[in-house]
């Protein structure tokens, strides 16, 4: 049997370069995927990777011109 490394919230803040809250507001959202054991909330890295890997939305700033080339 073939156990997964778990990682904690601290540790994927510090694989991804966010706040470790940033990781929780994540997880409230649904965008990462955790286990829970107890109170304690754990991530694979399947977890992870699908989070990096998964589409994501672009956003476009209205304020600012648009840049046009031709």
């Amino acid at each position: 049997m073939n156990i997964p490394n778990l990682y904690t919230a601290q540790e994927v803040a510090e694989i991804l370069h966010l706040s470790r809250g940033t990781i929780y507001c994540l997880v409230s959202r649904g965008e990462i995927d955790s286990v829970k054991f107890g109170r304690a909330r754990r991530f694979t890295q399947q977890h992870i990777n699908d989070y990096i890997h998964r589409d994501r939305q672009v956003v476009i700033d209205a304020t600012q011109p648009m840049f046009r080339v031709g």
